[in-house]
């Protein structure tokens, strides 16, 4: 895709409403933070399940969709195990190099083969990718819809059409995607949520535990130099297990080196300055 192309399909991006759970909304004053971070946008939203309000950052920018890119994962990997394409967070595919070839932007932890587990917390794209031939796009068209997940949009048999802006979704869907699943599960089974949150904790901390993924990809898909946008997506539970937020964000910077670290630095932050986590 060129970056005129690009450029248009993120004109285009539909607007869409703040979450569904939201009953209020509260804006957040964050000069301090998006000055420091160097950042060109910054979209956050975090409901509280207590509450029920959402503390938003652009409250038009959550309403903009754009590719989930790696965050993808999080609905991704509760599909794979839901359709069976795999049985556990164990289940190894061997890296075939030949339909994968390495690319020049790929971390060594990408150039081996992987477990699901391994996948997730390495983000690695092509065993993703790997999986598209095993469910049945039926299967897709299905969980996507139960998950009112973004637009829904794919097209069958693709295995980029979370990467290439096919499939787009705002962070405001991305959170109400996340309270389905933490009130209702939305409708998958309970081991697959279990295998899932084994997959996604990243870290336990004072009380809280943090489920969440990270996905980014270059505003021009044919320059790994210039500007990128990326995400933050995940939710806090309790020590008893109970949801405590779910929230999403979205940046976009001049380079990637800027917006590694600072999607999830920024989160963390405001996620504290909330009561939603403690450092």
């Amino acid at each position: 895709m060129n970056k005129t192309l690009l450029t248009v399909l993120l004109l285009l991006s539909p607007l869409t409403s703040l979450a569904e759970t939201c009953k209020t909304t509260k804006p957040i004053s964050t000069d301090a933070y998006t000055k420091a971070s160097g950042t060109r946008e910054v979209a956050f939203i975090a409901f509280d399940f207590k509450t029920r309000d959402c503390w938003v950052i652009n409250e038009k920018g959550v309403g903009v969709r754009h590719a989930p890119y790696s965050t993808f994962k999080i609905p991704h990997t509760l599909i794979a195990l839901e359709t069976g394409a795999v049985k556990s967070a164990d289940e190894l595919i061997e890296w075939d190099q030949v339909k994968y070839p390495a690319q020049s932007f790929w971390p060594e932890t990408w150039k081996q083969s992987q477990t699901l587990a391994t996948a997730f917390k390495r983000s690695a794209a092509w065993y993703y990718q790997a999986l598209v031939p095993r469910i049945d796009p039926k299967e897709y068209k299905k969980l996507l819809a139960t998950f009112h997940y973004g637009n829904q949009t794919f097209t069958s048999g693709s295995n980029r059409f979370w990467l290439n802006g096919e499939l787009q979704i705002s962070p405001a869907e991305q959170v109400d995607f996340l309270a389905c699943l933490l009130k209702s599960r939305c409708n998958i089974k309970v081991e697959t949520f279990s295998v899932f949150e084994s997959i996604a904790l990243q870290e336990s901390k004072n009380g809280f535990s943090l489920y969440a993924k990270t996905g980014t990809g270059p505003l021009d898909p044919n320059n790994f130099d210039g500007a990128f946008e990326g995400w933050f997506v995940g939710y806090v539970k309790d020590n008893a297990g109970k949801p405590v937020t779910a929230f999403a964000i979205y940046m976009q910077a001049d380079s990637f080196s800027v917006l590694q670290n600072c999607r999830k630095e920024l989160s963390m932050k405001l996620l504290t300055q909330l009561g939603y986590w403690k450092d």
